[in-house]
């Protein structure tokens, strides 16, 4: 059974920081840039809306997705799983696999196995594979130079697979070299000269030499070849020992742009190689994490043509950026903060009302009234039409997309809110209105008429515990290929 990619989607955060930026507090030098999430995301808002771009790629209805396996190595709780989050906002059917795979930056690759086995043995007909990271690391530590931000989606199925899997192989053997402590959670490493060595360089090469060994092939027939990459120096030590060129490592490039994305990194390079791959094309990713090396090979059909015009393009989120300096950084990733004490809600964030209004909220369900025909939201408060009185409903899903119809600014927020915030009624796109505050958005940015988009963000922690709402924001505009 041909297994393969039928949609992928991606998510990068708008702010950056430039390499320079560390190196004039801590010394040494950084070249490039690195992507840094935002006070209000993290793995599950980045891989949210990956997964609703690689959905919307794939021309799937939700309901036709029966497995969600999420990668990631920056799980926002040790033994709790949020992937029922991603579910409510994809709408996706509750007769679902949803599995977390963790605790290494290759935890992607084992959450890809996994689909394409379900699939293979046609438990499943299509799932989806969501990989994302934002590191959590010590303040003028090595790892910190390199760190970005991000999220990547794939759809696996095996009908209208316009990029095959034509097989897999991982290497693997015990060894010690990045780990996070539980009470501090940020990511420390031994000697960083040992794990690159003995860890990247080694698992690389015997996961690559498996696989093509494996399948008969040599690194010459490769077009395309997508590395995870850490650091600037082994990363061509590696290149030289595969006897890679330039071209085959082009498209698939991203390392100067946003940095080290972990679970994201090696299904972004992919993303942008088939972006521009052609029919006949073939790919091969290698991935490396906690002493594990992993290599993929895929081959693009000529479906590639047809689907590369749907949804947003990787460029679309590598330009829309906004530069950070050190400091501002700091203070996104708390490595000092106010001692102050945070606001508390009104209502524990374990609550049955939470609970219960939770689906519907982020899943953006509404309640149109069978009378008037007045959308209700959401629909487990309003029992009774606020507009006639009518207590007969039919659900309903309200549009992602609209413009501003009147606005406020809120210049000062309680500690744990970023000030000055927009509390934004939009009219959207598909005749309701709603309303919700902004994000991405400086005093002064937000206009009546313009342009909206909703997106997941967490809103505040409280206990440990996230909540998760929708915000406004200024669309990514999508530029294609």
């Amino acid at each position: 059974m041909e297994v393969g990619i039928v949609g992928y989607g991606v998510y990068i955060p708008r702010f950056r920081v430039k390499r320079e930026e560390i190196s004039k507090v801590w010394g040494g030098r950084g070249r490039g840039e690195n992507s840094v999430s935002n006070i209000d995301e993290d793995v599950i808002t980045m891989g949210t809306e990956s997964a609703l771009n690689a959905l919307d790629h794939s021309g799937l209805q939700p309901s036709m997705i029966e497995a969600l396996y999420f990668g990631t190595n920056s799980f926002p709780r040790i033994d709790h799983s949020l992937l029922g989050i991603i579910a409510e906002v994809l709408d996706l059917s509750k007769e679902i696999d949803l599995v977390d795979f963790t605790s290494s930056p290759r935890a992607n690759i084992s959450a890809l196995k996994s689909c394409r086995d379900a699939i293979a043995s046609k438990r499943i007909r299509f799932g989806l594979v969501v990989g994302a990271d934002c590191f959590l690391t010590l303040p003028g530590s090595p790892i910190e130079l390199y760190s970005g931000a991000g999220a990547s989606g794939i759809v696996l199925g095996s009908e209208d697979v316009f990029a095959e899997i034509e097989g897999i192989y991982s290497f693997s053997s015990h060894i010690l070299d990045r780990w996070a402590a539980p009470k501090t959670f940020s990511l420390t490493e031994y000697e960083p000269r040992f794990t690159l060595r003995y860890g990247y360089y080694d698992h690389i090469l015997k996961a690559s030499e498996g696989l093509l060994k494996k399948l008969g092939t040599n690194i010459r027939e490769y077009q395309h070849v997508v590395l995870q990459q850490q650091e600037e120096g082994t990363f061509r030590t590696v290149i030289k020992a595969l006897g890679l060129n330039q071209g085959q490592l082009e498209a698939g490039s991203f390392f100067s742009e946003v940095g080290d994305l972990g679970n994201a990194s090696v299904f972004f390079g992919l993303a942008k190689v088939l972006d521009r791959a052609k029919a006949g094309d073939r790919i091969l990713l290698l991935s490396y994490g906690a002493g594990t090396g992993d290599a993929v090979s895929l081959k693009v059909n000529e479906r590639i043509e047809a689907a590369r015009k749907r949804g947003r393009g990787v460029e679309t989120y590598l330009r829309a950026k906004e530069y950070l300096d050190y400091f501002a950084l700091s203070k996104l990733q708390k490595s000092f903060k106010k001692e102050e004490e945070a606001p508390r809600l009104g209502l524990n964030p374990m609550s049955p009302a939470l609970w219960r209004d939770g689906p519907f909220v982020r899943g953006l369900k509404g309640a149109k009234c069978a009378q008037c025909g007045y959308v209700n939201f959401p629909p487990s408060i309003r029992k009774i039409c606020i507009r006639c009185g009518h207590t007969q409903f039919e659900e309903v899903k309200i549009c992602r997309t609209g413009k501003v119809h009147a606005y406020c600014i809120s210049v000062y927020q309680p500690v744990g809110l970023q000030g000055p915030t927009p509390i934004i009624i939009a009219d959207m796109d598909d005749g309701n209105r709603f309303r919700a505050i902004g994000t991405e958005m400086k005093l002064g940015g937000v206009k009546i008429e313009m342009t909206v988009e909703v997106v997941l963000r967490k809103l505040i922690d409280q206990n440990g515990v996230g909540i998760y709402g929708n915000l406004f924001r200024p669309p990514r505009v999508s530029t294609g290929a």
